[in-house]
């Protein structure tokens, strides 16, 4: 997905995918990447919360973190890349 500048069309494109599922790829740092499929569960001000669909775990990420590209995400109907494979 393409995410902008602009933190308040950010904010307002994640509200629109709330309850969507996802798949997401969190960059960790020193090479660390990590995907995984799940569900934008709410938005809030600040922050969005991600279901992963394997652990059931909640995560939050600042929207801040999207337009840093430290988090991407595909949303459903996108086309994914090999950066988003998931070996099932």
């Amino acid at each position: 997905m393409q995410i902008g500048n602009d933190i308040g069309k950010v904010k307002k494109d994640i509200e629109e995918l709330v309850g969507q599922h996802v798949v997401i790829r969190c960059n960790s740092g020193k090479r660390r990447t990590t995907v995984s499929k799940g569900m934008l569960e709410s938005a809030y001000p600040s922050v969005f919360v991600f279901k992963n669909a394997d652990t059931m775990t909640n995560t939050s990420f600042s929207y801040t973190d999207l337009i840093q590209n430290r988090v991407e995400f595909l949303a459903k109907g996108e086309k994914a890349t090999s950066d988003f494979i998931i070996e099932d």
